[in-house]
């Protein structure tokens, strides 16, 4: 009896490994989500090892064709397992994918004999392991009840971590301070916990250690302060290498086209005039946030 022979162009499953690890971590770096999908040949009738060569290389040819170049396809030590990692795709899409091919092969004659069945894993957290999703994707397909040309699903890792943002407020009347400090501790946006903490002028900001870590970080202050002014707060922050990771918010009572070009042009998310609702703060913060999970 023939040895079954691997596929020589796909990566095997010995070589993913490290990419795997890598993938999932900039999954949650980037916040994006990758899904991984596993195939399984379905064949009720009993293959010999020259049929079982032949579907191998079959099926290792036709997903390669069909994948992006952004998708790593890759075949299981056992010669009958594929599995694909789509990077930035979700289930909907990957599973949109699996009915376009599962359609083709049943109508290409040369596929005739082959059928299959698939076992999705849509990945947004990084609590999954590269054996462990081995695992549990094949024992979805093992399952003989499952009818050939399904799409069988692993929900395990759906769950998106908690992101911590830090939050810095800067406003001299002590009572607004207090009032924004408690209405940014009680707002509830999905996936973000908001660390906060409150500073009379940016003097005391800058002498935190508050704003030095690499969190995202809110920041939410008054244009004109005692010690170290919005403005000069704002040229700082913008200035610093990991400027990105801060989002500005300035409050101001002047409502002229000048201030407000100003402080969009030094660097400014938000230019909010007081007086203002507390509520639209509240909207404001929100549709920021809601932008990184689009």
């Amino acid at each position: 009896m023939n040895k079954l022979i691997v596929a020589e162009d796909i990566m095997q499953e010995h070589e993913v490994k490290g990419y795997f690890e890598i993938l999932r971590e900039s999954v949650i770096r980037s916040r994006l989500t990758m899904t991984a999908v596993f195939f399984k040949v379905a064949n009720s009738s009993q293959e010999t090892d020259i049929d079982c060569n032949q579907v191998n290389h079959q099926i290792s040819a036709f997903l390669k064709s069909k994948i992006r170049k952004t998708d790593l396809l890759f075949q299981l030590a056992d010669g009958m397992h594929w599995g694909i990692f789509f990077l930035q795709s979700s289930e909907v899409e990957v599973k949109a994918f699996l009915k376009r091919i599962f359609a083709i092969l049943t109508q290409e004659r040369e596929f005739q004999q082959i059928t299959l069945k698939a076992s999705v894993t849509e990945i947004r957290n990084n609590n999954v392991d590269f054996e462990t999703l081995l695992e549990k994707n094949k024992h979805k397909l093992a399952d003989e009840e499952q009818p050939t040309w399904s799409v069988e699903q692993v929900t395990d890792y759906r769950v998106q971590p908690m992101e911590q943002v830090k939050v810095s407020i800067i406003e001299q009347n002590e009572i607004f301070r207090k009032v924004l400090e408690t209405t940014l501790e009680n707002l509830d946006i999905p996936h973000y916990t908001f660390d906060v903490s409150t500073y009379e002028d940016g003097y005391d900001f800058l002498q935190s250690d508050h704003y030095k870590s690499g969190h995202m970080h809110l920041v939410v202050m008054n244009d004109i302060l005692p010690r170290k002014n919005g403005l000069e707060i704002l040229h700082i922050l913008r200035e610093m290498p990991n400027e990105k990771k801060f989002i500005i918010y300035m409050m101001s009572e002047r409502n002229s086209e000048g201030a407000t070009l100003n402080a969009y042009e030094g660097g400014v998310d938000e230019y909010i005039v007081k007086p203002f609702n507390l509520r639209l703060l509240e909207a404001k913060i929100k549709k920021t946030f809601a932008r990184f999970w689009l």
